[in-house]
């Protein structure tokens, strides 16, 4: 029974967090290693400690510890993993790079569509960067939200456009054509 409903939670799991993922990404199997693994039935609590990796199509989360809340129908609530850093990595389209995030903590609230990155939070793709000690992303609207104080500050770094598409102008001359007109 055990063995069931940790199987039973790591495919709950691995789709809650593969929303935006690669299209087939969810038909791919699941591999998770860990040290150690131990499941509550009656709290809907698991934890996987010890060199936590979780595999599945473009999907890699990598961790020393991840927990999981589920309900009492098995769906999960929050999925959290912790490391230094715990890291995650996915494409969400085929259009698009490979996106890496690491923290101390990434949490993810699924009735929300929530991501925190919580604790020296890095977020890469495209060549853009995110730095921050807490960033949020909402899965639902792509919108991201950076926390920072004075002493660290949110830093962002987004790539110059390709030599291709700069243009140059001489000093006086008026804007190209492709402007919006009224």
């Amino acid at each position: 029974m055990f063995y069931r409903r940790v199987s039973l939670l790591l495919l709950l799991v691995s789709y809650q967090v593969a929303a935006l993922a690669l299209p087939n990404d969810r038909d791919q199997p699941i591999s998770l290693a860990a040290d150690n693994a131990s499941y509550n039935e009656k709290t809907g609590l698991a934890v996987y400690s010890g060199n936590v990796e979780i595999k599945q199509g473009s999907l890699l989360i990598n961790a020393e510890q991840i927990t999981a809340t589920t309900d009492k129908d098995g769906k999960i609530i929050t999925i959290t993993a912790i490391g230094k850093p715990a890291k995650f990595q996915q494409q969400p389209s085929l259009q698009k790079g490979i996106a890496t995030a690491e923290a101390e903590e990434i949490s993810y609230q699924a009735q929300d569509g929530l991501i925190s990155l919580k604790r020296n939070a890095i977020l890469k793709q495209a060549g853009s960067t995110f730095k921050s000690l807490e960033i949020l992303y909402s899965m639902d609207k792509g919108e991201i939200e950076a926390k920072g104080n004075t002493q660290n500050r949110v830093q962002l770094v987004f790539p110059p456009p390709k030599r291709e598409d700069r243009k140059s102008k001489t000093l006086g001359e008026s804007p190209s054509a492709t402007s919006v007109q009224p």
